[in-house]
C-alpha cells in the first residue's frame, strides 16, 4: 500500500496532532468505493491509499488490529532492509491513531511490564536566592576546579543568560560574538547612561519548521545589591579580555565612563570586531606544548560539559534536588506567566513555543506555588514562604554529603558484576602474547568495567544523598528532644586554598552597594577587571579525598604549604640553574619547559608544582613526551623561555632539549 509522506522528527508538543489534520478524521458514513471488506488484508493497496484520508481502511480496522496484536510474534520476526524503511513511520502513525482515539501514546501494559514511570520530569523552579547561592558556589568553591579560569566564568554566565532569556541551553551554546550587540543607552528618567546587552539566538529548535529569531535586551542595573546575579560584569570581562571591541582604544572598563551620547540621540553603539562574528562565546580549551591549557580558537563547549558543571555546582551548594540546565528555563517560563506585564503571546514568543499548550503541558510547574489555603480563606498569601518552600532551595543543606566515603567505594567495587569484569581483565592482562583480537577485547572489557563502576557509584551516591535527608532529620529530632544541640558539622573534604585571583573575583562580585554613582562605577569596573585577570588562570586538577581518610601533608591547604615570596623566588632560581647542563651525560630531573613557564607566573601561583623534580630521568622523559611534544598544536609558536630562543619545529625543540637541558626524548 502507498505510504503518505510523514515527518520522522519528534513533535514539540502533544498539540501537534489536531483533529483537523488527523488521518483518522473520517465520518462514519464513509465506505469503500470498491466494496473491499474490512477483513480483506490482501485488498488493492494502491487504490486503497486514496480513501480514508490516505489510509486503506477505516478506523475500525485498526481498532481490531490492536485487539489482536501479538507482541511476541512481532518481536521474533526479522524484517528485510526495505521493509524496515517502510516501518520508519510507525511512530508518526501511532501518534495519529492516539490523537484520533484520544488515548495516551504510552502503552500502559508495556510500562507496567518494565516498571516504567508514568511521571514526567520534575519541573521545579529556582528562586533568585537559589541562583545567588549557585553563583556564589560556582565562583568561590575549590571542590570543583576547571582547566582554565574562563570556564568558571562561563559556568555562571551561562545561567545568567538563560534566566532572563528563557532560552534552550543548546541554543545558547551556539551564541557567537556576532549575535551580541553592546550599546550605551540614555536613561529616560534622567539617570546616568547604562550599558545594554542585546543578543539574538539564531540556533533554535526547528522540528516544526524554521522559527523567527528573537532579540533579548538586558539593561544594566546600577546599585544592584548582588553582582553575582548580573551578567554585565562577566560578559564585559570576556569582551575586554579577548579585545573584542572594534574601537582600538577601548581596552579597559574605566574608559566606559568617559563615553557620552550625542545630543538628540538615545544610544551609542559599542561595535564588536567583525572578525569575531563567527566565534563562539562559550569555547573549549586545548592543551598546548608550552603554555598549558588555553581557550581554543572556535571549538564550542558541549552540552554534556556545561550540564555536568551545573549539576556538580548544585551538589556542592547543598541542593538535594539536581540542578539541570532547564531549571532556569522553567523558572523564566513560570515568572513570565505570573507577571501582569506579560501576555500569553509574548510569553510564548520568548520561549519559542508554537502555542500555549506547550507551556501548559511541559513548563507550568506541577509544584503548586500559590498559598491556596490563604486564597480560599481570603487572607493575604504568604508569598515569600511559598516561594522558598516550592523552589529547589528548600532542600539545601551544607551538611549533606557530596561523595562516597572510602568504605562505600570499596563496597561498590565488591559488586558481583564489577568483580566478574575485573577477573576477565586480569586474565587478559596475564596473557603474555596477546593478539590484536585479544587486545581489542581487553580494551572493550576495560571500557565496560569503567562504565559499570561509574554507574554503580552514581547510583550509590544518589541513594546515599536521598537517604541522608530522612536519617538526618530523625537524628536532629531525637537530639533536640533529648535536650542536646545539633551535631557538629562533618569535616570539610581536603581541598586546596583558592587562587588569589579567584578570591579577588569573588570579593568583587560580592562587594556592597556604593553610596555614590562614581563609587558604583568603580565597583562595576573592579568586577570587570577581576574577570579579565581570572580568565587565563589555570586551576589544575580537582583534589578529592574521602571524608574517612586522614588529611596528610599533601592535602593540607596550599596557604600552609606555600613559603613566602622570598623563599619561592629562591627555589625558582635554583630550579632554573638545575635545568642547564655542563656535560653531555648530565640528566636533570626537572622539566625546563615547566620551569620556564613558572617564571611567567606570580609568586602566589602554584609554582612549586611546576619546579618539583621528578623521581628519575625516565619519568621526566615520559612527562616531556606526553605533556609537551604530543601537545604541539598546528601553527603553534615554539620557543624556550629560559634561553629566550625561538624554535622552528618539533625536531628543533627536541634537539634543543637534548643539547642544552639534557632532556632525552
Amino acid at each position: 500500500m502507498k505510504q503518505r509522506p510523514f515527518s520522522a522528527a519528534p513533535a514539540e508538543s502533544d498539540d501537534c496532532f489536531s483533529d483537523q489534520d488527523s488521518v483518522f478524521n473520517v465520518g462514519s458514513h464513509q465506505v469503500s468505493d470498491d466494496g473491499t471488506d474490512l477483513s480483506d488484508i490482501d485488498g488493492d493497496a494502491d487504490d486503497g491509499s486514496k480513501f480514508y484520508n490516505g489510509n486503506a481502511f477505516p478506523p475500525e480496522y485498526y481498532l481490531r488490529l490492536e485487539e489482536e496484536f501479538d507482541g511476541d510474534r512481532v518481536a521474533r520476526k526479522r524484517y528485510a532492509p526495505r521493509t524496515i524503511e517502510q516501518l520508519d513511520g510507525i511512530e508518526w502513525r501511532w501518534n495519529e491513531y492516539c490523537a484520533y482515539t484520544g488515548r495516551d501514546p504510552v502503552i500502559r501494559e508495556i510500562a507496567d511490564e518494565y516498571e516504567l514511570s508514568f511521571q514526567r520530569r520534575e519541573n521545579r523552579c529556582m528562586s533568585m536566592n537559589d541562583l545567588e547561592q549557585q553563583g556564589d558556589t560556582t565562583i568561590g568553591t575549590t571542590q570543583k576546579k576547571f582547566r582554565i579560569g574562563e570556564h568558571r566564568i562561563d559556568a555562571l554566565l551561562f545561567l545568567l543568560l538563560i534566566a532572563p532569556s528563557g532560552s534552550r541551553p543548546e541554543a545558547l551554546l551556539h551564541l557567537r560574538y556576532g549575535d551580541i550587540r553592546v550599546v550605551l543607552a540614555r536613561d529616560p528618567d534622567g539617570g546616568p547612561h547604562k550599558i545594554l546587552i542585546r543578543f539574538t539566538l539564531r540556533f533554535t529548535k526547528a522540528f516544526l519548521g524554521p522559527k523567527a529569531t528573537t532579540e533579548i535586551t538586558i539593561p544594566e542595573s546600577l546599585y544592584d545589591p548582588c553582582l553575582l546575579l548580573c551578567p554585565h560584569p562577566l560578559l564585559l570581562g570576556l569582551l575586554f579580555r579577548h579585545r573584542a571591541f572594534e574601537a582600538s582604544r577601548l581596552t579597559t572598563p574605566e574608559l566606559l565612563r568617559k563615553l557620552d551620547i550625542h545630543p538628540g540621540e538615545y544610544e551609542l553603539p559599542l561595535p564588536l570586531k567583525e572578525s569575531m562574528d563567527e566565534i563562539f562565546v562559550f569555547r573549549q580549551t586545548i592543551k598546548t606544548a608550552l603554555n598549558g591549557y588555553v581557550i581554543s580558537e572556535n571549538i564550542r563547549i558541549t552540552y554534556s560539559m556545561i550540564s555536568s558543571w551545573t549539576k556538580r555546582m548544585g551538589v556542592i551548594a547543598g541542593f538535594g534536588i539536581t540542578v539541570i540546565l532547564y531549571t532556569l528555563r522553567y523558572t523564566n517560563a513560570n515568572a513570565l506567566d505570573q507577571s501582569h506585564n506579560v501576555s500569553n503571546g509574548l510569553r510564548d514568543l520568548v520561549l519559542g513555543h508554537k502555542s500555549s499548550n506547550v507551556f501548559r503541558d511541559h513548563y507550568l510547574s506541577r509544584v503548586i506555588t500559590v498559598d491556596t489555603m490563604a486564597i480560599v480563606r481570603q487572607r493575604k498569601p504568604q508569598e515569600a514562604l511559598m516561594r522558598q518552600a516550592t523552589s529547589i532551595g528548600h532542600s539545601q543543606s551544607k551538611r549533606r554529603p557530596i561523595d562516597l566515603t572510602s568504605s562505600q567505594v570499596a563496597e561498590v567495587d565488591n559488586h558481583p558484576q564489577i568483580q566478574k569484569l575485573l577477573q576477565h581483565q586480569r586474565a587478559l592482562r596475564q596473557e603474555m602474547n596477546r593478539s590484536a583480537k585479544g587486545q581489542k577485547r581487553l580494551e572493550s572489557i576495560t571500557k565496560s568495567l569503567q562504565g559499570e563502576r561509574a554507574k554503580r557509584r552514581r547510583e550509590s551516591t544518589q541513594k546515599m544523598r536521598h537517604d541522608w535527608s530522612r536519617d538526618q532529620a530523625i537524628a536532629d529530632i531525637e537530639r533536640q528532644l533529648a535536650g542536646k544541640s545539633f551535631e557538629e558539622p562533618p569535616p570539610l573534604p581536603c581541598v586546596t586554598d583558592s587562587h588569589p585571583a579567584q578570591r579577588r573575583l569573588l570579593n568583587a562580585l560580592k562587594a556592597p552597594v556604593a553610596s555614590t554613582i562614581e563609587d558604583e562605577f568603580r565597583r562595576r569596573d573592579e568586577a570587570i577587571l577581576a574577570v579579565m585577570a581570572y580568565c587565563p588562570v589555570q586551576e589544575g586538577p580537582t583534589t578529592r579525598c574521602r571524608l574517612d581518610k586522614p588529611v596528610g601533608k599533601g592535602n593540607a591547604p596550599q596557604a600552609a604549604q606555600t613559603a613566602d615570596t622570598h623563599e619561592t623566588r629562591e627555589d625558582l632560581a635554583n630550579a632554573i640553574t638545575s635545568v642547564f647542563i655542563m656535560k653531555e651525560e648530565e640528566r636533570p630531573r626537572r622539566c625546563f619547559v615547566c620551569v620556564g613557564r613558572a617564571t611567567t607566573l606570580p609568586s602566589s601561583d602554584p609554582i612549586q608544582d611546576l619546579i618539583r623534580p621528578f623521581y628519575s630521568n625516565s619519568n621526566l622523559r615520559k612527562h616531556f613526551k606526553r605533556c609537551h611534544l604530543s601537545k604541539i598544536q598546528e601553527n603553534e609558536e615554539l620557543y624556550c623561555r629560559l634561553c629566550n630562543l625561538s624554535l622552528d619545529h618539533k625536531m628543533h625543540l627536541q634537539n634543543h632539549a637534548m643539547r642544552i637541558h639534557g632532556t632525552v626524548s
